[in-house]
């Protein structure tokens, strides 16, 4: 009895010794399942979308240009005449909506002068218009506005119209912007008191992050 007893008490001992191993074994080996899922390297940090990439999306645009410009005064009643030059600059700084369509505000600051006497024959100009711009194939735009410009002493409400392109272009690799060296022509149209309606084209070499 008792060697029956010693050989059923060895018997349990292989077989639990057995159970143990596999179970290790089975451990240590992956689940099929485990081997399609992907493992990111360790310190691995995912890529943030860019232009580009080919992103697009809503962010903020900002811009200054120098311009060059020239206007012409003349008088409601009679003959009189004076022809400005103009020398300023302009910023915009806003929204860009996505590729396509953006927003901004545009502060202009700027002098001209002229040959004569009157209030606009010399002075400052002060303004600042609300407006938006469509861009096609990252190289041109058009846009229209509206403002209020002082001339010196007179002032008035200033309708803007901007056309435009960017020679020199490129798409952020690290988040969704482009920026570009842009070339434009601003053109202006301001009702004085006493004056007919002033046009005024400006010329403009600037930079745009957009």
């Amino acid at each position: 009895m008792k060697k029956l007893v010693l050989e059923g008490l060895a018997i349990v001992a292989v077989l639990t010794a057995t159970g143990r191993l596999r179970a290790q074994e089975e451990a240590a080996t992956p689940a099929p399942n485990n081997a399609a899922i992907p493992v990111a390297p360790v310190g691995a940090t995912s890529r943030t979308e860019s232009s580009a990439d080919g992103a697009d999306g809503l962010r903020f645009r900002f811009g200054v240009s120098g311009g060059y410009g020239f206007f012409t005064a003349k008088s409601e009643v009679g003959s009189a005449e004076l022809s400005c030059t103009y020398y300023g600059m302009d910023l915009r700084f806003g929204a860009q909506i996505n590729d396509l369509i953006g927003v901004y505000a545009q502060p202009t600051l700027g002098y001209y002068s002229a040959d004569g006497t009157g209030p606009l024959a010399v002075g400052g100009l002060l303004g600042m218009a609300a407006g938006a711009d469509v861009t096609f194939l990252d190289r041109f735009f058009a846009g229209a506005g509206i403002g209020y410009t002082v001339y010196n002493n007179p002032s008035g409400v200033s309708p803007l119209l901007r056309v435009g392109a960017y020679p020199l272009v490129s798409r952020n690799s690290e988040a969704i912007r482009r920026r570009g060296l842009m070339v434009n022509i601003d053109l202006r149209f301001t009702k004085l008191e006493g004056l007919k309606t002033i046009v005024m084209p400006t010329f403009n070499i600037g930079y745009e992050a957009f």
